[in-house]
């Protein structure tokens, strides 16, 4: 990755084409323009690539459409062409926040003085009240669950060469594996205040009926990298009380994941 831009920001996309115009207008519109944004979809059969052509030579933007074995392999595809100091994942129903979104963040970023920084993201509720959620503060926390909305977290591209790329094993939770290793080989971390992102509604991740899935690929991940006894021990006591308190007020239904999207 040859640096030649301050921000990177990867989109992995499917059949998006109701969603993607607004995650591609809200880069385009930043006042902020020392950016690279890398669309990388999935071989979409929708409409998606008529609105990727839309957006073409509007700003600096790059897109590639294959099939891909899902989202970790997308964003990794990204991250090879990726040429920015930070890099930012949104995926293809999020969006920034505002048109000097990025403005701000670099005002915070340019100094380069942590390799993560952590911003809220903010989502809209079904009676459209945008609510804005604060990333846990506490680190030792992440044993148990991802505390980084991924829509906020800005990581520096040293980070992606010191700890490697998404792992592909998971299929919804591979942000959860990458800043556990970040956090486990101490990459130093700062929290800011200002919300950063709209979240959608559409992702895998927040479908209701996925979380099931979503919790057992989390503890996959911590049986992977937790090499504490300390710590094993707890992430047992804790699965063990939390996934039954949390599939009980969940709808049983079917949560599918296709490894090729």
């Amino acid at each position: 990755m040859n640096t030649s831009t301050f921000f990177t920001i990867l989109t992995a996309s499917l059949n998006n084409e109701s969603t993607i115009a607004k995650t591609l207008d809200s880069v385009r519109s930043q006042s902020f323009q020392d950016l690279q944004h890398i669309v990388i979809d999935g071989g979409s059969g929708d409409e998606t690539l008529d609105v990727l052509k839309e957006f073409n030579d509007t700003y600096n933007l790059t897109w590639i459409s294959e099939p891909d074995n899902g989202i970790a392999d997308a964003l990794n595809k990204g991250l090879k062409l990726a040429r920015g100091d930070y890099i930012l994942v949104i995926q293809s129903d999020d969006a920034l926040l505002g048109r000097h979104t990025l403005a701000h963040v670099y005002s915070i970023l340019k100094t380069k003085a942590f390799d993560i920084y952590v911003f809220p993201v903010a989502w809209n509720t079904p009676a459209r009240v945008k609510t804005v959620k604060k990333p846990i503060r506490l680190l030792w926390w992440h044993r148990f669950r991802n505390i980084f909305p991924h829509q906020g977290v800005l990581v520096h591209r040293t980070v992606f060469d010191r700890i490697g790329q998404f792992n592909e094993r998971f299929s919804i939770s591979m942000d959860y594996d990458f800043f556990y290793r970040a956090l486990m080989s101490r990459c130093t971390v700062k929290f800011e205040k200002m919300p950063v992102s709209l979240i959608g509604r559409d992702g895998v991740s927040s479908r209701e009926k996925c979380w099931a899935y979503r919790l057992n690929e989390e503890f996959s991940i911590q049986d992977l990298n937790e090499k504490n006894p300390f710590w094993q021990v707890a992430q047992i006591i804790f699965r063990t009380l939390y996934f039954p308190y949390k599939t009980r007020f969940l709808p049983k239904l079917k949560c599918t994941i296709f490894k090729k999207r």
